[in-house]
C-alpha cells in the first residue's frame, strides 16, 4: 500500500540516476569511481536528511592500467584482464604459447605462456537451486544451468598453482559462449591476488590462438597493474521505528563493473525515502545497509561469506538480539534491478523478450507467501522463489540467512551481469520501478507482521 503523503520513485527518476551511475563507469572497490559512488549515495541520503555512518576497510589493491596480447606478425589480439591475476614487466612478458588442456596441464608451459580454454559445464540445477514456488505458476528453471560466474569458479585456471610451476603468465578463452556474450566479463571476482599474470582472449581469436600454440609460436602478454593498500567504505543509516528493539536491515552492495551490477543502492535510497517521509513512523527500525567488497569477497567478506558479514560482525548491536542489542526480524536485499533477458541462440547474443527470472531466495514459508501475495498488480513478473539449497545462496543476502535473519533476496542473474562494457540497453527503469514497488509493499506488509517466522534451514540433496 503507497501512502498518499509519501514521496515514492518514478520510471524517470530511477533512469536518470541510473545513467549517471553509469556514466562513472566500472566501480570496483578502491577505485576512484567506487569512491565517487560512494560519495554520490551519502550526499543523496544527507540531503534527504539521513545520517550517514562510514565503515572504513583496508584492503590490498590491485588496479590494472593496461594490458595487451600481441602476436609476431604484428597483430594484438582482443583481450580482457583476468582480476587480481598479477602483473609483467613494463615491456611484457614475450614466451612460446602452450596449449593446456587442463589444471594438471599447467605444468607443460613452464618458463613459457599458457593458452587455457574455460569451458561452460552444464550444472544440474538442482545441485544450486531448490524452488519453492513461482509466479507464473509454470515457470520453471532449466534442467542444467550454463551460466558464466559459476563457470569462471569452477573451471578457470588456478593461477597460483601456475604461478608455482614457473608459468609466466595465462592466455584463457571462453568455449561454449559467444564472443559479444563472452566479451569483457569481469571474471573470476571470488579469488585473490594470484601473481601470476593472465587475460581473457577474445572468442574470436580462439582457433587462432589454438593454432599458433600448436605451431609453436610466440606471443607477447603485456599487464601493468597498480598494487597498494587501499581504503573502501560502506555505508549504512538508520529509520528509527516505534518499536526500539527490533530492526529490518535492507541491504546491496555499491560495487561492480557495469551499469546493473550494482544498481540495488538505487532502490535503496528510493525506499529510504519514502518509508521516512511517511507521515507517521514505522513499527520497527529499518536499518539500510550499502556495503563495498563484493568484488573482493576474500578480502572483505569474513569466513568465506559475501561482504556483508562483515558489516554484521561490526554491528551485532543491530540485529543478534543479545542482551541490549536490537534483534533483526526480517532482511531484505536487493541486487540487479531492471535486467531484460537476453541470451546466446542462433542470431548471436540477443534480446529474448522477456524480463530475466527474477530469482528471490526466501528464508521461510511465510517469507516467500508473503513476496508471493505483493506480486499483485505488476504488469511483467518472472519470479522464482527459491530455498537456499546444498550450501548455495548467491549475493548479498546469503550472511543474513546464515545468521538466522529471515530473509528476501532479489538476485537476477542474466548473462551479462559482470560485463565491464555498456549493458544499459539490456535494463528496464519500468521494470525497476515494479521491483522496488513489490519491495516497498513487502516492506509494509512485513511491518504489520507480529512474527515474520524464525529462519527455516536449508534443504540439502540432488
Amino acid at each position: 500500500m503507497q501512502t498518499a503523503d509519501a514521496i515514492w520513485t518514478s520510471a524517470e527518476e530511477l533512469w536518470r540516476w541510473q545513467t549517471e551511475l553509469d556514466a562513472l563507469g566500472p566501480r570496483l572497490p578502491g577505485s576512484t569511481a567506487h569512491e565517487a559512488f560512494s560519495d554520490q549515495i551519502a550526499n543523496r541520503l544527507q540531503a534527504l536528511g539521513f545520517r550517514v555512518e562510514s565503515d572504513v576497510h583496508t584492503f590490498d589493491l590491485w588496479q590494472p592500467e593496461s594490458w595487451r596480447l600481441d602476436l609476431p606478425d604484428g597483430d594484438t589480439i582482443p583481450c580482457s584482464i583476468f582480476p587480481y591475476s598479477g602483473e609483467t614487466p613494463d615491456g611484457g612478458v614475450t614466451a612460446r604459447l602452450i596449449r593446456c588442456r587442463n589444471q594438471r596441464d599447467l605444468g607443460r608451459a613452464r618458463g613459457a605462456i599458457a593458452l587455457v580454454e574455460v569451458d561452460m559445464p552444464a550444472i544440474p540445477t538442482r545441485l544450486l537451486f531448490r524452488r519453492r514456488m513461482s509466479v507464473p505458476a509454470d515457470l520453471r528453471l532449466p534442467g542444467r544451468i550454463r551460466n558464466a560466474v559459476i563457470a569462471s569458479v569452477l573451471k578457470a585456471p588456478d593461477l597460483r598453482r601456475a604461478a608455482a610451476q614457473g608459468v609466466l603468465g595465462v592466455v584463457c578463452v571462453w568455449k561454449g559462449m559467444s564472443a559479444e556474450n563472452a566479451r569483457d566479463q569481469y571474471l573470476p571476482f571470488t579469488t585473490p591476488y594470484q601473481g601470476c599474470p593472465a587475460v581473457w582472449a577474445d572468442v574470436e581469436a580462439r582457433d587462432r590462438l589454438i593454432a599458433h600454440a600448436d605451431a609453436g609460436g610466440m606471443v607477447t602478454l603485456t599487464l601493468r597493474a597498480e598494487r597498494r593498500p587501499a581504503t573502501s567504505r560502506t555505508l549504512w543509516t538508520v529509520i528509527e521505528g516505534r518499536e526500539a528493539g527490533q530492526t529490518v536491515v535492507i541491504n546491496t552492495h555499491t560495487d561492480g563493473p557495469n551499469a546493473c551490477e550494482e544498481n540495488g543502492p538505487i532502490g535503496l535510497i528510493a525506499l529510504a525515502r519514502y518509508f521516512r517521509s511517511r507521515p507517521h513512523p514505522t513499527r520497527r527500525s529499518m536499518v539500510f545497509v550499502f556495503t563495498t567488497g563484493h568484488f573482493q569477497i576474500p578480502q572483505f567478506g569474513i569466513g568465506h561469506r559475501q561482504a556483508t558479514s562483515r558489516w554484521l560482525e561490526d554491528h551485532r548491536d543491530w540485529w543478534d538480539g543479545a542482551e541490549g542489542h536490537r534483534k533483526a526480524v526480517a532482511g531484505i536485499t536487493l541486487e540487479h534491478l531492471g535486467c531484460m533477458d537476453w541470451q546466446d541462440g542462433p542470431e548471436g547474443f540477443a534480446p529474448s523478450g522477456e524480463i530475466a527470472p527474477e530469482l528471490v531466495y526466501a528464508g521461510n514459508t511465510q517469507m516467500a507467501r508473503l513476496y508471493q501475495d505483493c506480486l499483485s498488480g505488476r504488469t511483467r513478473t518472472r519470479s522464482i522463489i527459491l530455498r537456499p539449497h546444498n550450501r548455495q545462496h548467491f549475493g548479498e543476502g546469503q550472511p543474513l540467512f546464515q545468521v538466522g535473519i529471515p530473509t528476501l533476496a532479489l538476485i537476477p542473474a542474466p548473462d551479462y551481469l559482470c560485463r565491464t562494457g555498456d549493458v544499459l540497453p539490456q535494463l528496464d527503469a519500468g521494470l525497476m520501478l515494479e521491483q522496488l514497488s513489490t519491495f516497498r509493499e513487502v516492506l509494509d506488509r512485513l511491518d504489520q507482521l507480529d512474527d515474520p517466522a524464525p529462519v527455516q534451514s536449508q534443504s540439502w540433496g540432488f
